[in-house]
């Protein structure tokens, strides 16, 4: 047991130096061990020292040598996600006729964080019918300050966690909201997980029990969406039904 320890202790390293090294190293990374799932065309591993704006050095997870991708066309093509930096766990697309080619190049750990945007609230109209006296001028100016307050927009989202793991941001805006309240606000996507699958982002949304366990009778839904853009603050993604959406990075 001890020497099977050492043995991928000393795998692990052989891996790392292959990439240069760096200041901290991101423990999520699952170097050595392959993330693909069925059907998943996509490559994960490290960006080395060597990358450009034309070149991705890419150590493969899997182990082996750096290969050195051409990404002129991809960039060209704005399927550059993010701006890779040696040390970071990204994943890319290869050309299908030149192996020497990315279609696409992911980063990954730029990826992670809290993605959120502004939305309103709408207003409840029903929230006072018939429940309340004729009110007097001053008081009618007071509950509609009260409500205008309430009508500012919220932060809805999600954050993309290590590990593939996801959380909605926003869902205490909504959460055991009364039926007589005035507004309604508006309720984020629940995620719980996200992956890469041939290029494309999949975040999906599993039911979970009060112990955040997993309710497995419940098939979970998913939504796999295009990133269009995605730079330091801002990330831009377009879904199934072409319908595109804009987040920024909330820090």
């Amino acid at each position: 047991m001890r020497n099977n320890i050492l043995l991928f202790i000393a795998a692990v390293l052989v891996l790392f130096s292959g990439c240069g090294t760096k200041e901290e190293q991101k423990p999520e990374k699952t170097i050595g061990l392959s993330t693909n799932i069925e059907g998943d065309s996509t490559l994960y591993g490290l960006a080395c020292d060597g990358c450009t704006d034309s070149v991705l050095v890419f150590l493969s997870g899997k182990g082996g040598d750096p290969v050195t991708y051409d990404i002129i066309d991809a960039r060209k093509r704005q399927h550059i996600i993010g701006h890779p930096n040696v040390g970071d766990w990204v994943c890319l697309i290869v050309n299908g006729k030149d192996k020497k080619k990315a279609d696409l190049v992911i980063d990954l750990d730029q990826l992670k964080g809290e993605w959120v945007n502004l939305e309103n609230p709408v207003r409840r109209e029903s929230a006072f019918a018939g429940s309340m006296p004729k009110m007097d001028e001053e008081t009618k100016a007071a509950l509609d300050s009260m409500l205008e307050q309430q009508m500012k927009p919220v932060e809805i989202g999600f954050a993309l966690k290590r590990s593939y793991t996801a959380q909605p941001i926003g869902n205490q805006y909504s959460r055991n909201q009364s039926k007589e309240s005035p507004v309604i606000y508006p309720t984020p996507k629940r995620y719980t997980e996200w992956h890469i699958f041939n290029g494309k982002l999949v975040l999906t949304e599993r039911r979970r029990n009060l112990d955040n366990s997993q309710t497995v009778e419940e098939k979970p839904k998913s939504d796999t969406v295009d990133i269009l853009l995605m730079t330091r603050d801002t990330l831009r993604i377009r879904y199934k039904d072409g319908t595109e959406k804009g987040y920024y990075r909330k820090e």
